[in-house]
């Protein structure tokens, strides 16, 4: 496999397992309706604070 397409395989690779949780679709959905701070989004998961930040920052990588 050529180099340029297993790095292309990768990055996709990266956004599927970012994707790869229920809660991160959910917040993933939300936000493309609105802009929402961390707390709007913890009420709307259920989820506490620290959790919908730690969701926050894998989708964001």
């Amino acid at each position: 496999m050529k180099e340029k397409t297993r790095e292309q395989y990768e990055a996709r690779a990266k956004i599927a397992k970012a994707m790869a949780h229920p809660s991160r679709l959910l917040m993933l959905d939300l936000l493309q309706k609105q802009e929402m701070c961390v707390n709007d989004i913890s009420e709307k998961v259920g989820a506490d604070q620290s959790t919908v930040s730690k969701h926050l920052s894998i989708l964001k990588d």
